[in-house]
């Protein structure tokens, strides 16, 4: 899928993760993607498996969350994960982005659950000690 397409994915996500998550103060969950019309030729095999993480930290005027964002984008490489989109809620106080495998192992829905879900557990904790980290440097 083209970038812009990933970043209405991310805002979406920020979105919901506002509306919906507002008790969560961060952390990353599953992502299904549903391509319709035009886009739906552009899903690539690899773009299945991709994973939000969001923060509900007020990025835009918390020096803090936008400096957890970027220990959280430093901390992908580890995780084997590439951000391909980023977003915030319209009221700009989430931020959300959307990360894959930079390699895809497995080709059966049950693997690629089982990456999904192994990467979902990376991200959880690269968000979270990311926070802590971020107050710290």
């Amino acid at each position: 899928m083209f970038p812009h397409v990933w970043n209405q994915v991310a805002n979406n996500l920020a979105t919901h993760a506002r509306k919906n998550l507002a008790f969560v103060e961060r952390g990353a969950v599953p992502v299904r993607v549903v391509a319709e019309g035009p886009v739906a030729g552009q899903l690539d095999e690899d773009e299945s498996v991709v994973v939000g993480v969001f923060g509900n930290d007020n990025y835009i005027t918390n020096d803090r969350a936008r400096r957890e964002v970027e220990l959280v984008r430093q901390h992908l490489q580890d995780a084997r994960g590439i951000e391909v989109g980023f977003g915030l809620s319209q009221d700009g106080y989430t931020w959300a982005m959307v990360v894959r495998p930079v390699e895809q192992h497995y080709h059966t829905e049950a693997g690629k659950a089982f990456q999904k879900a192994m990467l979902k557990a990376i991200l959880d904790e690269a968000v979270n000690s990311a926070w802590q980290n971020a107050s710290t440097r």
